[in-house]
């Protein structure tokens, strides 16, 4: 018997691991024959358990939830177009709450076409949480990083629609727009500095540009312009990002380097970096360094390392990244450390152990304030029959931030869970 576990992607927080993994993820989901229509059905019950609900740095209060993931989805495609939807949700009873909560709604949705030498893509999704569930959220798709705090309902959206030609071509052409909106509910909301958060959202469209100078030469640029709105200031704050890079294909691995210039509200942002990547047979390792000017007058340092290996049972992955970004909810220049390790074994046909950790950290450089959130997640999982998988698991998480406020939480579940997928 083979059992297919959770992707690493998934690997964030301690039930949302598990939960996640029941999701009918219809990007990934498995072959058929085109023309033809994929249903995927999920569920997954079980107990979670945390000894500092929030967490809250006054110590909180220790709960156990009796939780229940329905999921759906559906894919469709031919030969050159797919359409993909999917969705989900938590329905949430214990002590957190006197009574029954359905939490954490989530749909999303992609349809591309291609043709021998261009393609389309447009996606989109919703999400719905309860900033007690968690405290900082990451967008990877746009680079960035949150640090939210609060009692009320936050919900998010997204829209992205991108087009590319020339594929195959010495040059290519891509522009994408996307939008993005927040809405906070029920409650209040705060950032990293501490100010109140506002209902926001922010559109963005740009044009990049490939052209291959020699077979192992080529050149990349990125023009984009992004207009957030958070309804503090009649005019929308605006952002200009342009940047130009330089690779080369040597035996071992690419050689390249990027200037970036960013036109922001307070200022013009600008910096170099300079990056190496290294295949080995178990896996490539991939490293950047380079500075930034701010605004402000102050220089940091930049860069990222990462590497994925693969060994005969199990997988290591690793990435360090450090960056300057103003995409959040408060467009405000901060700088951005994220580590992510993840460890993935497989002790039988059908048990997996896992450990992953991921530490974020990020700074504003207009008022100085600091958070640091880190957890780390221990997740067994074993197939317990032909259809379904059990999963155990253990959290702990802390928390700080420049007042000094501090907040650790450890959180154990068990989970059963299991997918139906039927085609037309």
């Amino acid at each position: 018997m083979t059992v297919v576990f959770a992707p690493r992607a998934a690997l964030r927080g301690a039930w949302l691991t598990a939960w996640l993994a029941a999701l009918p993820l219809a990007g990934h989901a498995q072959s058929y024959e085109t023309g033809g229509i994929q249903l995927t059905f999920g569920t997954a019950f079980g107990l979670v358990g945390t000894d500092n609900e929030g967490p809250r740095s006054d110590g909180g209060e220790s709960t156990i939830d009796a939780r229940f993931t329905p999921s759906f989805g559906l894919l469709t495609q031919t030969p050159t177009s797919s359409f993909g939807f999917e969705g989900a949700t938590d329905i949430r009873y214990g002590t957190s709450s006197p009574d029954v909560g359905l939490t954490s709604p989530r749909v999303e949705t992609r349809f591309e076409t291609h043709s021998a030498n261009a393609g389309l893509e447009l996606t989109g999704n919703f999400r719905q949480m309860d900033l007690g569930e968690e405290k900082f959220t990451v967008r990877d798709a746009d680079g960035l990083t949150d640090f939210v705090n609060g009692t009320a309902t936050r919900q998010t959206s997204r829209a992205t629609v991108e087009l590319d030609w020339g594929r195959d071509a010495m040059a290519a052409f891509s522009v994408y727009a996307r939008g993005n909106q927040t809405i906070y509910t029920s409650g209040n909301a705060s950032g990293l500095n501490g100010n109140s958060l506002a209902d926001n959202s922010r559109r963005t469209v740009g044009a990049s540009t490939r052209l291959d100078i020699s077979p192992a030469m080529q050149l990349d640029a990125e023009l984009s312009y992004s207009a957030f709105e958070d309804g503090t200031s009649p005019d929308p704050s605006e952002t200009v990002t342009a940047t130009a890079g330089f690779s080369l294909d040597r035996p071992l691995g690419a050689v390249s380097t990027e200037a970036t210039l960013v036109d922001t509200p307070n200022g013009q942002r600008y910096g170099l970096s300079a990056g190496r990547t290294l295949e080995f047979p178990i896996g490539p390792v991939t490293a950047q360094i380079g500075a930034m000017h701010l605004p402000q007058g102050e220089t940091v340092m930049t860069g990222s390392l990462s590497t994925f290996r693969t060994y005969v049972r199990s997988e290591f992955e690793f990435a360090l990244s450090r960056d300057v970004s103003s995409l959040n909810e408060q467009d405000s220049e901060r700088l951005n450390t994220r580590m992510r390790v993840n460890f993935t074994r497989a002790l039988t046909r059908d048990a997996e152990f896992q450990i992953n950790l991921d530490a974020v950290q990020a700074r504003d450089f207009e008022t100085d304030a600091e958070s640091f959130d880190t957890t780390l997640d221990i997740l067994y999982s074993k197939g317990l029959t032909k259809d379904w998988i059990g999963d155990a698991g253990y959290s702990y998480r802390y928390i700080e931030d420049t007042p000094g406020d501090m907040a650790q939480a450890n959180t154990l579940y068990l989970l059963l869970r299991r997918k139906f997928v039927t085609s037309y």
